[in-house]
């Protein structure tokens, strides 16, 4: 049941919070919802300033949502013939990709060009075929990756070109994709021709840099490998360790666990020097593409990590409860509800973007 007032779509207000410490967190700031809606999240934020989430039509719809720079909402609904969005990807550009669904567990792999309009992404076909879609992945190219399902087969990694056209790349889910097409899925590497890099050693994935640098882990150890499939172990000191995200300039994020089964957030530098969260229990929500790390404490409380080794926990309204889901380089987005509103989409800001795009 939903309950609450309604904010005007393009407002954005600062909503009453705790200080953060030294006031280096800005925020809450209110992104609002759709006309009629009454709930909305921000997902994802590039370092444009836009920002892709979902949000509810005044028909209780879920659709997809993209605030720009300023504010301004942008309705992205379903195709044809279903009635709510998932949301799962976006580029630099502003291209935004997700499931058209009907419910949970169907989808059609659709993108939104800039005036909102849904494109369906072509199904693939031929023995066994697979009736469903989902992109994981959108590239600056505007190539698209992501997993076919549905069939009695297993899942497959398929790659959409910038026309929208499909190709099967092989079994197993896609995790991650570069800016020139290579493609993983949790154990398999593609190449940007489509061909499989054999891996040393094997491997479970996480992601993958436009140099063709590979992270995840080997056993229960963080670990990289190269464009050929070379490997490197990150780290033996801790008890268990992974790599998660690689960033531009080849900082790997990750987490490591100790004997006592607590797990920290971790660094590697490009050199491989590993530095290891400041404090107890933590773990990594997202990871923006300079390396600052998004992520949530012990007691659930989110928190950003900076380049610097600045800690900055997130200001929350009182009586408030936020969740912090994607983040640039210096805003996270994600959503608060107050007693008496529904959840918004809403962001923080710890830093100041080059050239100042202040909202």
């Amino acid at each position: 049941m939903f309950r609450g007032v309604l904010a005007t779509a393009a407002a954005m207000t600062v909503l009453a919070a705790v200080p953060a410490s030294a006031d280096e967190v800005t925020g809450p700031i209110d992104l609002g919802t759709l006309p009629g809606g009454l709930t909305s999240s921000g997902l994802l934020v590039t370092n444009h300033g836009t920002v892709f989430g979902e949000a509810y039509d005044k028909a209780f719809d879920v659709h997809g949502a993209r605030w720009d720079a300023a504010g301004r909402i942008t309705d992205l609904r379903p195709l044809d013939g279903y009635s709510a969005v998932k949301a799962t990807a976006l580029s630099e550009a502003g291209v935004a990709v997700g499931d058209s669904t009907n419910h949970v567990t169907t989808g059609r792999a659709t993108r939104w060009d800039a005036a909102g309009v849904p494109a369906e992404l072509e199904q693939p076909t031929g023995f066994p075929g697979y009736a469903w879609s989902t992109p994981v992945a959108v590239n600056e190219a505007g190539v698209v990756a992501g997993t076919a399902y549905g069939a009695p087969g297993p899942d497959a990694a398929v790659r959409w070109d910038t026309l929208g056209k499909v190709t099967v790349l092989g079994l197993g889910r896609v995790r991650a994709m570069n800016d020139a097409g290579a493609v993983i899925s949790e154990s398999t590497y593609w190449d940007p021709a489509g061909n499989v890099v054999e891996l040393t050693d094997g491997g479970s994935l996480h992601d993958l840099d436009n140099a063709g640098t590979v992270v995840g882990s080997v056993g229960t150890h963080a670990a990289k490998w190269d464009s050929t499939g070379r490997p490197t172990v990150l780290d033996t000191t801790w008890e268990s360790s992974a790599a998660l995200a690689i960033t531009a300039d080849g900082t790997i994020v990750g987490e490591v666990r100790d004997k006592d089964f607590t797990t920290r957030i971790a660094r590697w530098d490009p050199a491989g020097t590993l530095t290891v969260f400041p404090g107890g229990q933590s773990r990594v929500t997202a990871v923006s593409r300079s390396g600052v790390v998004l992520g949530e404490d012990g007691g659930h409380t989110p928190l950003v990590w900076d380049r610097a080794g600045r800690v900055l926990r997130l200001p929350v309204p009182e009586g408030g409860i936020c969740s912090a889901k994607g983040l640039n380089d210096w805003e996270v987005t994600g959503s608060c509800s107050v007693p008496g509103q529904n959840s918004h989409a809403v962001l923080w800001r710890f830093g100041e973007p080059v050239g100042s795009r202040a909202r």
